[in-house]
Parts: structure tokens; sequence; C-alpha cells
């Protein structure tokens, strides 16, 4: 069945179910923190949950070429990079562009995501090459270099197929230091250099504060989505932004006309989606949720 209210109790109904949630939730991570001294010693489980923050269980951005139908070449990095790249990836092919290096996190970074939108190892390697060899003499780059660039491509070591760096994964972990130019500019840069870097990439400057406020927050996926609307013209996108690949991804196909128009919507659609989301739930869903509420309060 269905349950019909007025709009303008909808906020009492998202308080109801944000409450039932809450409630839920702590009793779940009371029991959790009970069973945790067993958990840690079973070897099974102990390595997940220490590394389960950094984990990335979205879609497979691997071979974004071949889904764009968009053969990626090295004389296309330069206008995409200014077209398609989240800023992280943007600031490091410009750092790299103008120092001719990259430290080592900034190449892990830098060199996986390259992999998977679709640039070859051969290109990878002349692409890197090209710029070392600006600051170091050929030999130098074969022996320290060229074997990292082979080994994320799998083809060294224990022959790993190494994925790109979600955006958890660049925000949580190995957290630049001096003289480093990776991970996230709305995690790890402050106002000031995050705002000029904004402006410098087409950010108007009355839109720049909407960006920025969302790292105040903690929300710097939020953050990454709000400047992908902004520098594409967009009201609003409705998908989730959870990894730089996906950034890429999505910026191709609005560039090439292919987004549809289900994903772009203004805040009016997605108010009204809400609403009727919420319209749609059932009388006896509604009903459990209250008696259980009710009970919690006696």
């Amino acid at each position: 069945g269905y349950a019909y209210f007025p709009v303008e109790d909808t906020h009492m109904i998202i308080s109801l179910l944000c409450n039932k949630f809450r409630t839920l939730l702590s009793q779940d991570l009371v029991r959790t923190v009970a069973h945790m001294g067993v958990v840690e010693e079973d070897e099974r489980i102990s390595p997940l949950l220490k590394n389960i923050k950094e984990a990335y269980y979205g879609k497979d951005f691997s071979d974004i070429s071949s889904q764009l139908g968009e053969k990626i070449t090295l004389s296309k990095i330069n206008s995409l990079s200014q077209e398609s790249f989240p800023p992280c990836m943007r600031y490091l092919h410009d750092t790299l562009r103008q120092d001719h290096h990259l430290r080592h996190f900034g190449r892990l970074q830098y060199g996986l995501f390259l992999k998977s939108i679709g640039l070859s190892l051969e290109q990878a390697l002349a692409f890197w090459r090209d710029e070392f060899t600006k600051k170091m003499d050929m030999e130098k780059f074969d022996k320290q270099y060229a074997y990292n660039v082979r080994h994320s491509y799998g083809k060294e070591g224990k022959r790993a197929n190494y994925t790109a760096y979600s955006c958890m994964k660049i925000i949580t972990t190995n957290a630049p230091t001096t003289g480093d130019h990776h991970g996230c500019p709305f995690r790890h840069w402050d106002d000031t250099h995050l705002q000029e870097k904004l402006l410098s990439y087409g950010v108007p400057f009355k839109s720049v504060s909407k960006v920025v406020d969302y790292t105040h927050s903690s929300h710097y996926q939020l953050a990454c989505q709000k400047y992908f609307d902004i520098v594409h013209g967009l009201p609003q996108t409705t998908f989730s932004l959870e990894h730089p690949s996906q950034y890429f991804y999505e910026s191709r196909r609005v560039r090439g006309g292919l987004m549809s128009e289900t994903t772009i919507k203004t805040e009016e659609d997605t108010e009204a989606d809400i609403i009727a989301e919420f319209s749609d739930l059932s009388e006896q869903a509604l009903a459990e949720i209250t008696a259980d509420n009710d009970m919690e309060i006696n």
C-alpha cells in the first residue's frame, strides 16, 4: 500500500527515519566493540577490518577508454588534463610538466590514473621518460624509474594488476609532506592555495566559496563534485563521485554529449525526488518504525 502525508511534514518523516537509523547503528556498534577481541585474533578477518576505510567497492574504471570508445594517446594528455582531469590529477600533471619530476607517491597516484584511463605501457614509458630526461640522462631514468612504471602495469615483480587510487584512499593515506604534490586538494590544501587554484582552473570568483565551504565540513568528495558541476556548466549531477577515474569518465561523457538527462538535475528536481521517494514508503513500514520509536520512548 501507500502512505500519504502533507509535503510540509516531509521533514518529520526524514527525522523519524534518521533517528531509527542512528539507533540501530549505535546498537550494532556496541555489539561490534564487544566482539572486537575475538575478531582481531582471526587472521582472515583482521586485515580486512584494517583496510576497510581504504577499500573501494564501486564501479570498475580500469578500462575507461574502451567504455567511452575514445583512444587515449600521448598527444591528447595536455588537453585532456585541462578538460577532464580532476584537480588532484591536473595538479600532478602541471607539476610534472613544470618540474620534470614527481616524488614516489605522486608518480604512483598519477601513473595509475593514466593507466586506468587507457594510456598503454609503451606510451606511459615514453611519457615519463620524456619528462624525467629533461633533468637526468636516459641511463639514470632506465635504472631508477622505468622499472616502477613497468611494475605498475604488472610487468615486473609479482606482476599484480594494480588499480588507480580511489578518492577515499587518496584522502586517508600517505598525506603529502614538504616537496610532495600528491593527495587531495580539497583535503590537503589550505584555503588560500585552494582558492587560487580553483580560480586558475576556471571556477568563477562567486562560485569559489561554494566549493571551499564543503571542505570546512570535511566533505571533500562533495567539494570535488561541486567543482565538476561548475566547470562543466551543469546545475547538478546525481552520480556520487568516488574515484578520480570516474571524474574523467563522467567528464568525457559530458564533453561528448553522452551524459543522460537523468544524471543532470536541478535542485528543484532533487527535492521532488526526495519527496516522491518518501511518499512511496508503505503504511506498514511507517507503522513499524513508529511502533519501535514508541517502545524506545516508553
